[in-house]
């Protein structure tokens, strides 16, 4: 039998982590994941006038890895699930009940905001209609928008969301590349509040990657819906995360030093010089935009003008 890197004792199964270049025992890669995330979370101060805690559990791999870690980490702490069920077919109801069934047994309160009951459409209607190749960046738009407004109604100071190294530098990347300087400032660890509407948004897992959250949640026996998005198949967000697998496979660390330097050099700058445009309420929602009419809207009343469903008021 092989031998853990790190405590050395003979294991029938070891988990190869590419970030350390070594394979580690159940029980070590466990002290080893919430060491980093705890790490995370004290060095980015996110939990820093935090009373209510939000916590967005999609089902997937890398939010069932941050609900887990929080509850082994920080005993103590009280928080409260945000799950959206997008109303994609085959897939939203699994990972619906998935999350309840785990809050349930951990005696978690958890919020279910069911798309297509309380708006009257789901993620499903923008897929077949004109907007349906971005259909990405459409559901973070609806995700961001919704888990704010949740948070917000119900009294939460802060939502911790499970974007991991993967995603963030996927985002850098694409950032960089076409120049979005307002979305490189936003791209950070913490995002603070800057609006009376607005709710901080906290990424403990923004320094692990996605081979670690999978491991975690396999060494903790944690469920998870093993499968990705049905709607996310072609999508230019997996080509560029690829690409950034086989760029890591020839720089080591690749993702993770494109991150550091991020944050340490470039952000402070970006910071001091870009001036974030003010930040007002929609006309039709009265939530916080920058323009009269926020993304969300937009996005809203263009699927009204090639659909037939009947939409709630805000």
């Amino acid at each position: 039998m092989a031998r853990c890197s790190k405590c050395k004792t003979e294991a029938e199964s070891l988990y190869w982590l590419d970030s350390m270049r070594s394979s580690l025992c159940q029980s070590c890669l466990i002290e080893h994941y919430e060491k980093k995330v705890k790490r995370t979370i004290i060095k980015y101060r996110m939990l820093s006038d935090v009373k209510n805690l939000g916590v967005a559990v999609s089902g997937g791999k890398d939010s069932m890895a941050l609900v887990r870690s929080l509850l082994n980490i920080f005993p103590s702490l009280n928080f409260t699930v945000i799950h959206l069920n997008l109303g994609i077919p085959e897939y939203s109801d699994a990972c619906q009940a998935l999350v309840q069934k785990f809050c349930q047994e951990n005696s978690i309160e958890c919020i279910t905001y069911d798309l297509k009951k309380v708006e009257g459409y789901s993620i499903g209607d923008f897929a077949t209609s004109k907007l349906g190749r971005r259909i990405c960046g459409i559901c973070g738009v609806v995700k961001r928008y919704l888990i704010n407004k949740v948070a917000l109604e119900n009294g939460l100071d802060a939502v911790a969301t499970g974007h991991n190294l993967d995603d963030t530098v996927e985002l850098l990347f694409n950032q960089y590349m076409s120049g979005a300087l307002g979305d490189l400032v936003r791209n950070k660890p913490v995002l603070p509040s800057t609006h009376p509407k607005i709710v901080k948004k906290i990424k403990p897992l923004v320094e692990v990657t996605e081979q670690e959250n999978l491991y975690y949640v396999l060494s903790t026996h944690t469920g998870y819906v093993d499968r990705e998005c049905p709607l996310v198949k072609g999508s230019r967000m997996l080509k560029r995360k690829k690409l950034l697998l086989r760029i890591e496979e020839e720089i080591p660390n690749f993702k993770y030093l494109l991150f550091k330097s991020h944050v340490k050099r470039f952000l402070p700058i970006l910071e001091k010089h870009f001036e974030a445009p003010a930040i007002r309420e929609c006309e039709r929602c009265g939530m916080p935009s920058m323009n009269s009419v926020c993304s969300y809207c937009k996005l809203v009343s263009k699927l009204r003008l090639s659909s037939p469903v009947s939409f709630s008021s805000h």
